[in-house]
């Protein structure tokens, strides 16, 4: 009850920030909060707005729009989404991709997933794959109701999962015209098989009734369990856990929205999940950004191998892992300059 009280007032927010529009023209309400935790070029004239969509259940969407330079409602743009990864908020590398690509000249939308951030929903900490689709899907709903963006020429961009969950949507999701995946990745695969590919199938069995187990013990009454995403590492951790520690549990990243845990029973739906069950759909053009030495290398390939078009491409930069495209600008900058050609040639 609290949670929809709060997001019934959150949405009277920006519904009276709306009107405002009558004196500025533009969407939502001025951003006065931080909106990107990585510091970034704050003379170069990119506009952003707070703003807020409802989807299905009434849960209400909270992102962030970036409007680029000599910004003018009267003319129309292409419009890119920038989808954070599991774990993530929008004020993280989603928010910084969608500032760098706004200060090329698209307008783009960074948003809070269903149970993240200050987006609705519970139980929060929530990560539902089929959710994080949907939410794709509302979120070009509400782009395609601004009259300065072009509904012919809208691309997304996931980083993570979020990529994973972008190749997911694109194939039934025909206002996606360009695909782009910064370190993307299944999350379904990824929980299935383990990052580095090591968990046996009955391995993958067990930890399912041990999830079950749990769900059965909250549902007579035990406290939803809470786990981190990215656990403090020790010898065995994977090097992108042991950078995504850095990354979004110390001063790196951090983000007081973003506590990086997740709900243990979400293991079971992560799990039951895949990235490319409908990729034979995906005809749309792809670019896949990865850095030569991520070690989630091998779900690049499997998505690049199950494409089905032509126009589809793998952009390896050099010396660089997979955590290091969240923020690193030796990494960020080439993939920004790729993904900025990429949208310029697709959605044109």
């Amino acid at each position: 009850m609290k949670k929809t009280i709060l997001a019934t007032l959150l949405l009277l927010h920006v519904v009276s920030g709306a009107m405002a529009q009558q004196n500025d023209g533009l969407p939502g309400v001025p951003q006065t909060e931080s909106y990107v935790v990585t510091p970034v070029d704050t003379t170069n004239g990119v506009t952003v707005r707070k703003v807020a969509f409802l989807r299905s259940n009434n849960i209400v969407l909270v992102g962030n729009l970036f409007l680029p330079k000599d910004f003018s409602i009267s003319k129309q743009y292409p419009a890119i989404l920038s989808i954070h990864p599991a774990g993530s908020v929008k004020e993280q590398s989603a928010g910084l991709y969608a500032y760098r690509l706004a200060e090329n000249g698209f307008v783009t939308l960074a948003f809070d997933a269903t149970y993240a951030g200050e987006s609705g929903g519970t139980p929060h900490w929530s990560e539902a794959p089929y959710e994080r689709v949907e939410d794709i899907r509302y979120a070009i709903d509400y782009l395609v109701t601004l009259p300065f963006v072009d509904e012919q020429r809208i691309g997304a961009l996931g980083l993570c999962a979020g990529g994973g969950y972008v190749i997911a949507t694109a194939p039934t999701e025909r206002r996606i015209r360009a695909v782009a995946g910064v370190s993307a990745a299944d999350i379904g695969a990824a929980n299935r098989e383990s990052w580095l590919r090591g968990r046996s199938v009955e391995e993958q069995i067990k930890l399912l009734e041990d999830v079950s187990q749990q769900r059965t013990r909250e549902a007579r009454g035990a406290e939803l369990l809470k786990v981190y995403m990215c656990p403090e590492p020790d010898e065995n951790t994977a090097p992108s856990f042991r950078e995504g520690y850095e990354y979004y549990r110390t001063a790196r990243a951090w983000h007081p929205r973003a506590d990086n845990f997740y709900l243990r029973r979400s293991q079971a739906t992560k799990m039951a999940f895949s990235a490319i069950e409908n990729i034979y759909l995906l005809t749309q053009p792809v670019l896949l950004v990865v850095g030569e030495k991520a070690d989630s290398e091998w779900q690049t390939k499997r998505f690049y191998n199950a494409l089905p078009g032509e126009d589809k491409e793998v952009f390896i930069v050099q010396g660089y892992s997979h955590i290091d495209l969240y923020d690193k600008p030796g990494a960020v900058n080439p993939a920004v300059e790729k993904l900025t050609v990429f949208f310029k040639r697709t959605l044109k």
